[in-house]
């Protein structure tokens, strides 16, 4: 039974050869919601009124914007 190649590659090259095959993260669409801020609504699990969700949704994206975002 023959070895492949990557029997001979040391560790260093084996992570970059893993490295290029990640896509970078996408960045933020500026006329859009910030992912940052999506993610912490989703996770808060709201009902699904509509006024409770954009209310919290106002909040959060107020907080983004005091915080630097």
């Amino acid at each position: 039974m023959a070895w492949s190649n990557r029997a001979r590659l040391s560790g260093r090259q084996i992570k970059g050869m893993f490295r290029k095959w990640r896509r970078p993260p996408q960045p933020d669409n500026p006329k859009g919601v910030p992912r940052a801020v999506m993610k912490t609504l989703s996770q808060e699990q709201l009902s699904s009124d509509p006024a409770t969700f954009n209310a919290r949704l106002q909040e959060l994206l107020n907080a983004y914007k005091l915080n630097g975002g």
